[in-house]
């Protein structure tokens, strides 16, 4: 008889900040959410994107799962607007940003430029003004973003999938095997060596050629892709 009782397995990484470690738990929620359920069928996000009910997912979970836990999955299964995506601030951006600070729309000086530009035009109408205007929101949702290491925010949005966590795992256990008995000058001085390191391995071509950014990149359209089609 298989045991079917779910395994608990705790990882310990070492992190240069706190911030960091904490936004690493984001992140595996994040890829939690993007992994097939019960084998072949959907995922949890694209159980929640076909129903359009964040509950249906949840009712999937077993119900170990901390309360917190489930809230902070619960949020991320919310409907995206129609409008901006300006939820992408908040969510972990993956292994490439897992090491940026926390930025928000008052650092955005992309977002901030595309509003002067679209401000400093001349429309016949409000109607059209505004129109121009839902526009240049949906460009900034799949313009790739300086504040995102170059990912777009719709790509934020949709999570890492199971490749980029095999490559996040990776990299986490790279970093604490060179770092957690490294002896720094300052939480900043452990942050700049961290991101270079990072910068470094995301540039790095796999056996078919590619980086890791981009096969994070193809993986995170991919699951666009399917997002869509589970909308449909």
């Amino acid at each position: 008889m298989v045991d079917e009782r779910p395994v608990l397995q705790l990882t310990t990484y070492w992190f240069p900040t706190q911030d960091s470690g904490e936004r690493s738990f984001l992140m595996k929620l994040e890829f939690s959410l993007n992994h097939p359920h019960s084998g072949d069928k959907p995922s949890l996000a694209e159980v929640a994107c076909s129903t359009g009910s964040a509950n249906q997912a949840m009712d999937l979970l077993p119900s170990i799962i901390p309360k917190k836990t489930k809230r902070i999955m619960r949020r991320l299964l919310q409907p995206w607007p129609k409008d901006r995506y300006t939820q992408a601030y908040n969510c972990s951006g993956g292994i490439l940003n897992l090491f940026t600070p926390p930025w928000g729309e008052k650092q955005d000086e992309v977002w901030a430029r595309m509003v002067a530009e679209w401000q400093a035009k001349s429309f016949p109408d409000e109607q059209v003004r505004q129109a121009a205007l839902r526009a240049l929101e949906q460009r900034w949702n799949t313009t790739p973003h300086p504040f995102f290491a170059g990912l777009t925010p719709a790509q934020v949005m949709v999570g890492g999938g199971p490749r980029e966590e095999e490559l996040a795992d990776e990299f986490l256990e790279r970093l604490d095997e060179m770092f957690k008995e490294y002896h720094f000058e300052s939480e900043g001085d452990a942050l700049i060596k961290t991101v270079l390191l990072l910068r470094g391995w995301q540039c790095q071509p796999q056996r078919d050629g590619q980086t890791i950014a981009q096969i994070i990149v193809a993986e995170r359209d991919e699951l666009l892709a399917r997002r869509a089609q589970a909308l449909a």
